[in-house]
C-alpha cells in the first residue's frame, strides 16, 4: 500500500504542477476599466502584484504565480505631443503580435479583448484604426469588452442604450468581432442588467483551441461556475474513458480496483486545478492531497465491495467508466462547495468535514445513479 500511495502522490503532484499559461492581451485607454475587469474576472488586480515587465513601447506583460494566466496590458493609443496617436500601435505592438506568432504557443499571444468604456459616449477613431487593424492583420480571437455598463441608460428591453449605439458603430465600420457588455462594479446577479460577463468568458474558453490552455484559463477565472462546471464534465469524460479503455483490455475483480486508481488521482487533481485550488498555497493544496490519497487510496476502493449488487463482481470497461464518472462528479460536488465558502469568507476549505466518509460516499452513490441515467 505504501508503494501505491508514494505512486498516488507523485500522481496528484505531477497533474498539480503541469500548467500551461494562456497569454491575454487586454487594449484600452487609461480609465476604461481594465483593472477593474481583471479584478471582478480573475479574483485580484494581477498589474498590481508587481511591476509589469515591458514587452515593447507602450506593452507590459503581467503574472501572478497563483493564477495560471498571463496579462499583456496595453493602451492602444498614446498622447504625443498633447495629441493622441496609434502610430505606437501600428509599428511596436502589431509586429510584435505577429512576431510571437512564429515563437512557441506559450509565447503566444492566445486572446484579445479591446475594452471600450461606454462611460465615454463615443468610439474614437483611434479605436476603430486599431481594431481594423487587429481584425485585418492578426489572425487571433479578437472580442470588443464593453465596460462600466452599469452607468448607462437602458431601453425598455433592459439593453444598454449606449452600448447598441457602440455596436452599431462598429457595423458600420466593418468590425465584426463579438461584443460583450460588462460591469464589474455590478455583476450579472442583478436581473436590470442583461451583462456578458459570463458569455465573455465562455467565448473566451471556447476560443482556445488547446485544451491544457483552455482548461488554465477556466481555472483562472472565478466569476463563471457554469463555465468551471462545463469544463469539468469535459475533463470526467475524458478519465471515465481512459479507464474504460484500460478496463476494458484487461477486465479485474472488484478487489483490485486500485489498479485504475492512479488516473482517478490524475483526474481529482485536474478538477482541483480548474476550480483553482492551487492558488490557496502549499498547505491547502497539501490537505487537500491527504483527504484525496484517502479517500480513492483506501475508502472507495473499500466501499465499492458494499455496491457489488449495482456494479458487477468484474471491473469491466463500463464499470471502471461509471466508478470514474461519479468519482468525478462527488468530486466537483464537493470542489464547488469549498470554492464557495472561499470566496464567501478567503479562509482555505476545511477538506476533512468536505471529505467526510459518509458525506462523500453518500455524494458517490448519488452521482452514480446520475452518471448512470447520463450514459443511458
Amino acid at each position: 500500500m505504501a508503494s501505491m500511495e508514494a505512486q498516488l502522490e507523485e500522481q496528484f503532484d505531477k497533474e498539480m504542477a503541469s500548467v500551461k499559461r494562456p497569454n491575454l492581451m487586454i487594449v484600452g485607454g487609461t480609465g476604461v476599466g481594465k483593472s477593474s475587469l481583471i479584478n471582478h474576472i480573475f479574483g485580484k488586480t494581477i498589474a498590481k502584484v508587481g511591476t509589469g515587465q515591458p514587452v515593447t513601447r507602450g506593452c507590459h506583460r503581467y503574472e501572478d504565480a497563483n493564477i495560471p494566466l498571463v496579462i499583456f496590458d496595453t493602451e492602444g493609443y498614446e498622447v504625443t505631443e498633447g495629441k493622441p496617436s496609434t502610430g505606437n500601435f501600428r509599428e511596436k505592438i502589431i509586429p510584435e503580435i505577429k512576431q510571437r506568432k512564429f515563437k512557441a504557443l506559450d509565447e503566444q499571444i492566445h486572446l484579445i479583448w479591446y475594452c471600450l468604456s461606454v462611460a465615454n459616449h463615443r468610439v474614437t477613431d483611434f479605436d476603430l484604426d486599431n481594431l481594423r487593424l487587429i481584425t485585418g492583420e492578426l489572425d487571433i480571437p479578437v472580442a470588443v469588452v464593453l465596460t462600466q455598463c452599469d452607468a448607462e441608460p437602458i431601453d425598455d428591453e433592459g439593453n444598454g442604450e449606449t452600448s447598441r449605439a457602440f455596436r452599431n458603430v462598429l457595423r458600420e465600420h466593418g468590425i465584426h468581432c463579438e461584443v460583450f457588455e460588462t460591469c464589474a462594479n455590478n455583476p450579472s446577479h442583478d436581473p436590470e442588467l442583461k451583462l456578458d460577463l459570463e458569455k465573455l468568458i465562455a467565448w473566451s474558453s471556447a476560443s482556445l483551441k488547446d485544451d491544457a490552455l483552455r482548461q488554465s484559463f477556466v481555472a483562472a477565472q472565478i466569476a463563471s461556475l457554469p463555465a468551471k462546471r462545463s469544463e469539468a464534465m469535459t475533463i470526467i469524460m475524458t478519465y471515465s474513458g481512459t479507464t474504460a479503455a484500460s478496463a476494458g483490455l484487461n477486465p479485474v475483480p472488484m478487489s483490485d480496483a486500485l489498479l485504475i486508481v492512479p488516473q482517478q488521482m490524475a483526474m481529482a487533481a485536474s478538477l482541483a486545478k480548474l476550480y483553482g485550488f492551487g492558488s490557496m498555497g502549499e498547505m491547502a493544496v497539501s490537505l487537500l492531497k491527504g483527504q484525496i490519497l484517502s479517500l480513492v487510496g483506501r475508502q472507495l476502493a473499500a466501499s465499492l465491495t458494499k455496491m457489488i449488487p449495482v456494479l458487477g463482481q468484474i471491473i469491466n470497461a463500463a464499470v471502471a467508466g461509471a466508478i470514474t464518472g461519479a468519482l468525478g462528479l462527488a468530486l466537483v460536488e464537493v470542489y464547488e462547495r469549498a470554492v464557495d465558502g472561499y470566496l464567501k469568507t478567503g479562509k482555505s476549505p476545511d477538506w476533512a468535514r468536505l471529505f467526510s466518509n459518509e458525506q462523500f460516499m453518500q455524494a458517490f452513490k448519488i452521482a452514480l445513479g446520475k452518471w448512470g441515467n447520463q450514459k443511458a
